[in-house]
Order: structure tokens, then C-alpha cells, then sequence
């Protein structure tokens, strides 16, 4: 029987997606069938996030259940196996490293590792530097599901018949989480995050505006309040869906867009990565010397060829 790497998905769907991929890459480079575990990280009753990939067209299975880690049991279960593992010539589990500031990097380490039959894959391998070498593959896994695709939408035909410039915002990225929505320190940590991204993405605009025939802007947000101070909606246009289309759908509307000013979130990073005009579009980033307090959590987050704004 074939050895067997399991992927225990976690966070929300950018993550989703960077671990997907990176663990498609490395299965194929160690010859391994790829299955994922979709229940083990999201069944506490406190986790809003939820498996994300069933909206795609990937070609990996769901692992069977003996081979999740699934309610209290399965966590001491986890625990004490990982413990084991590092004793263990032949490992078990292929984990992401991080060093004191729970910051990562590529790692082709897991080349050189004896691994057993059955290794568990874990962590958030946010690079395209694992699955570069399988852009193709990964675009063919990240194709959308029929039923997301609604080409009827208003939006979808201006972002379609335009030269059409992704722009995104995410708001409340320090207190999003319900003990944090009334910390002080931490709404404003949020709020100079916004401030920073904002600053950055009208320098990227007037940047376009020279380079771009007649540029159409679209503007992405988790919450788009106090935005309109700051991108008048004369000049940009709010991505503003019902929620019964949710944001998979943000995420395949923003595909469609022919140029990218990228923020620092995996969300918006796959809108780009999966544009459908990716070899033609003019994709800024950020330097990361723009932001304060924020920091990437991998130092190998941005692609080599996406144009760094300062």
C-alpha cells in the first residue's frame, strides 16, 4: 500500500489554501497519496472557522477517521505521539518549524528526513516556495466549483469588461476575536494597521494611474466602515456581496481582476496568485518597512516576482 501524508487544515481559507498547496507539492515530491484531515482543528465549539475546500476541485480525499485526532482522547492522543517523535528515527510528523517570534521559512528539510508509512503534516507554510515548481497543478486544485461561478453578477461584468484593479483592506486584524472587541490597546492597534494599509494602497493607485489605460478600481474589505472617507466610491467601486454568496465568491471575483495592490493577507494573496490574467497583471506589494507593528509570519511570504512598493 502506498505511504499516506495527512494534512491537519486549520484557520481560515487563505491559510486553507497555502496548506493545501504546500502539502499537494511535498506529497508529490515524496511520492506520497495526500489526505486531509478536516475535522481534527475545527471541532472545538469556540472555532468560527470551518473546512473550505469543498468549494474547489481538488483531487485529494478526506482522511478516514483513523486517521484524525478527533475530540479530547485524539488531542492527548496527538500530544503524546509528537512527544514520542522526537526520539523517533523514522518521524511521524512533519512540522513546520518557527523560531522565538513564531516566524517560519522555506524548509526543504523534510527531503532528507526517514519518515514512517503514515506522517502528519502540520503548520501554515505560507510560500509559494513548496509548490512553485506545480503552479499549473495547484491552479487545476484551486479551480472553483460550478456553483460558485455566477456570471450574472453586476460586479462580475465590471470587473470582467474593464481594466479592473484589485484593491483590499482588512479591518480589525488585532481584535477581530470576541475577547478582544472592546480592548482599547488592541482597537488601536487595529486601526493603525487599517491606516497603514490604506496609506499604502492610495500610493499603489497613483502609482497605476500612470502606468494603466483607463484603470478601474475595486475595493475588497472584511468591513468596509470609514472606508469611503478614504477611497471616494465615485473613483472606487465596493465589493459589497450578499452573504448567502460569501466571501468564496469574493475570493473567485477578485480572480477575475486584471492588476493586484496586494495587503498582507493570505485572503487577498490567493485573490492574486489564482488571477486568471496573472501572467499579464501588474501585482504591487507592500515593503514590510510600511507597517509599524505588523509582521509577516513567514519571511518568505511575498512571490520574487510581484513588484515591492516602498
Amino acid at each position: 500500500m502506498q505511504n499516506n501524508l495527512i494534512l491537519r487544515l486549520s484557520n481560515g481559507l487563505g491559510n486553507q489554501l497555502f496548506m493545501y498547496a504546500s502539502a499537494f507539492a511535498i506529497a508529490k515530491q515524496l511520492n506520497r497519496n495526500l489526505l486531509i484531515d478536516n475535522e481534527t482543528a475545527f471541532e472545538s465549539r469556540n472555532n468560527i472557522r470551518k473546512y473550505e475546500l469543498k468549494h474547489f476541485n481538488i483531487s485529494s480525499r478526506i482522511a478516514p477517521d483513523n486517521f484524525k485526532f478527533k475530540n479530547f482522547n485524539g488531542y492527548l492522543y496527538r500530544k503524546i505521539l509528537k512527544r514520542i517523535d522526537q526520539f523517533k528515527k523514522n518521524k511521524s510528523f512533519l512540522i513546520e518549524k518557527k523560531n522565538e517570534r513564531k516566524v517560519s521559512h522555506y524548509s526543504d528539510d523534510f527531503l532528507n528526513f526517514s519518515l514512517s508509512k503514515n506522517v502528519y503534516m502540520e503548520g501554515h507554510f505560507e510560500t509559494e516556495s513548496y509548490f512553485k515548481d506545480y503552479k499549473n497543478d495547484i491552479a487545476n486544485e484551486f479551480s472553483f466549483d460550478n456553483n460558485i461561478i455566477n456570471t450574472k453578477n453586476d460586479i462580475f461584468q465590471q470587473i470582467s469588461n474593464s481594466n479592473s484593479v484589485c484593491l483590499c483592506i482588512r479591518q480589525g486584524r488585532y481584535n477581530d476575536q470576541e475577547k478582544y472587541k472592546n480592548v482599547s490597546s488592541k482597537i488601536n492597534k487595529s486601526w493603525t494597521f487599517t491606516l497603514e494599509q490604506i496609506n499604502y494602497s492610495l500610493k499603489c493607485v497613483e502609482n497605476l494611474k500612470k502606468k494603466l489605460n483607463n484603470p478601474k478600481f475595486f475595493l475588497w474589505s472584511n468591513d468596509f466602515s470609514n472606508l469611503d472617507k478614504y477611497f471616494p466610491q465615485k473613483e472606487f467601486t465596493f465589493v459589497k456581496n450578499s452573504k448567502d454568496m460569501g466571501y468564496i465568491y469574493d475570493l473567485y471575483l477578485m480572480t477575475l481582476a486584471k492588476h493586484y495592490v496586494v495587503v498582507p493577507t493570505s485572503f487577498n494573496w490567493w485573490g492574486a496568485w489564482l488571477s486568471q490574467n496573472r501572467k499579464n497583471a501588474f501585482i504591487l506589494r507592500p515593503c514590510d518597512s510600511l507597517f509599524s507593528e505588523f509582521f509577516l509570519n513567514n519571511n518568505d511570504f511575498w512571490p520574487s516576482n510581484w513588484v515591492k512598493i516602498k
